[in-house]
């Protein structure tokens, strides 16, 4: 964290900062998280690869959320471990109502540990935290390959997104959110977490569905084969990470 001080004799009627520092081009996810205080106001902006300007008096807070939305939509479709897994929890569902269960005890694991984390309540060591998500792909990869016919319970999803809530705090834990406004923030990111989600399971489960339904021999393997795919990817992941 760094903190600029600038002193002005004058309030000027229009003051824009532009952020290029630190600035990883090569990085389009890379994102940082300003604090400006003028005049005895305060104003919180995420600046980002395409959005690198801030115009004081220029967020209002519908702003503000939407931006940490937006953040919560990039960091779930970026995040391939975390779809690879909500994708292996699928495979292992077999109702709409036990998708639900699923999804729901994922989402209230990872926002328990998602807002511990983000107020420094609890804390881990992210290589701990980024293994332990791989192992989580690498067992649920296991059990789909070998009982094809399992039946994935919520207490599986439950204590799995205990772990995946730490490794979604990360990049809020790197923003050192101003604490006036660490709750707003954290609940904005939260929801665009969930809406990728849901459009994740949305657009995978009734392929899944569909998939299960054709009896042709050739597509009753594209299930095992695809959970083979996610441990191979899990496995990558894991020696990375851990090593």
């Amino acid at each position: 964290m760094i903190n600029l001080v600038y002193k002005i004799e004058h309030k000027p009627e229009k003051l824009v900062v532009e952020y290029n520092m630190f600035m990883d081009d090569s990085d389009p996810s890379h994102a940082n998280y300003a604090t400006v205080k003028l005049d005895g106001k305060q104003q919180q902006k995420v600046l980002t690869f395409e959005s690198r300007e801030l115009e004081i008096g220029e967020i209002s807070l519908l702003q503000n959320v939407k931006q940490f939305v937006v953040i919560g939509l990039e960091h779930i479709f970026s995040g391939y471990d975390h779809i690879l897994f909500v994708i292996s929890l699928l495979f292992g569902a077999r109702t709409i109502r036990h998708i639900l269960s699923l999804v729901t005890a994922f989402t209230i694991a990872h926002s328990i540990t998602l807002a511990l984390a983000t107020f420094n309540i609890v804390q881990l060591p992210s290589r701990f935290v980024e293994s332990a998500i791989a192992l989580s792909i690498i067992y649920v990869a296991l059990i789909n390959i070998f009982n094809k016919d399992s039946k994935h319970q919520p207490w599986l999803a439950f204590g799995f997104g205990l772990i995946h809530g730490f490794g979604f705090a990360g990049i809020l834990s790197e923003m050192r959110l101003d604490s006036n406004h660490m709750a707003m923030s954290l609940l904005s990111f939260n929801i665009g977490i969930e809406i990728g989600q849901l459009v994740i399971v949305s657009l995978a489960f009734p392929l899944i569905l569909w998939i299960r339904k054709l009896r042709y021999r050739p597509i009753q393997w594209v299930i095992p084969s695809t959970s083979a795919a996610i441990l191979a990817f899990g496995l990558v992941w894991f020696i990375q990470r851990a090593f």
